[in-house]
């Protein structure tokens, strides 16, 4: 079995819905500082991994269910990253980094803008897991956005998964454009400040939750879509 066959084993027997390789020169567009060789010095491949996630929360009234399900589905995967990385070095004995989604070195507190160690949706595009759609999120065909994305870095050389070229015709869908309650959306960027400040809320016992799913609901591709509204 070839390395990038076992690593793809591996990552769906640890629960992975989804798993995709890109080699480290795809990132040499990144920001410097955000690229995988300026979280580990050695890297040359990254795998990025997804776990679907179910619809019903999305259509739950109230943040509650939708909050809980995104806590737990964001464990989940970083368990998934840091029980991948062990399995690959035992497995394949090459060096593995985990890099989750949170939590965030870079904070602009006036923009409300953060950024993880590597940019896990355009990882997930660069590995052909999807392309990244109007609410800027990384799209799959058979998930539609409802993923939740982790990646770790490699110090060996793999082959990449072909990159999706996929037009899903945003501009004219506009759907989740339209649904923004803030209007945060334009032209595949969100306002992070008017996001933030809107999805956020509080229970009445001071517990954080999410109060706007609108452009990841409201999105007509991938499972539950002839459901949304």
């Amino acid at each position: 079995m070839r390395i990038e066959e076992t690593i793809k084993s591996l990552a769906r027997d640890l629960g992975a819905d989804l798993c995709g390789i890109a080699p480290g020169e795809r990132f040499g567009g990144a920001p410097i500082g955000f690229r995988p060789v300026d979280v580990f010095p050695r890297a040359k491949s990254v795998v990025v991994v997804a776990r679907c996630v179910p619809e019903g929360p999305f259509h739950a009234v109230g943040g509650i269910p939708y909050t809980t399900m995104n806590n737990v589905i964001l464990a989940e995967v970083t368990q998934l990253v840091v029980s991948l990385c062990c399995a690959i070095e035992r497995r394949i004995r090459v060096q593995a980094v985990p890099v989750p989604s949170e939590p965030y070195e870079y904070w602009d507190a006036e923009k409300y803008e953060g950024k993880g160690l590597l940019s896990l949706k355009h990882a997930g595009r660069l590995a052909g897991l999807g392309v990244i759609t109007a609410n800027s999120l990384l799209t799959n065909e058979q998930y539609g956005n409802r993923i939740c994305l982790g990646a770790l870095l490699l110090d060996v050389d793999l082959k990449g998964d072909d990159i999706v070229e996929r037009d899903y015709n945003c501009q004219r869908c506009r759907r989740c454009i339209d649904a923004c309650p803030v209007r945060a959306i334009n032209g595949g960027i969100v306002n992070q400040k008017l996001c933030r400040k809107n999805s956020g809320g509080w229970t009445a016992k001071g517990d954080p939750i999410y109060v706007c799913n609108a452009c990841r609901r409201i999105c007509p591709n991938g499972p539950g879509s002839q459901n949304r509204n």
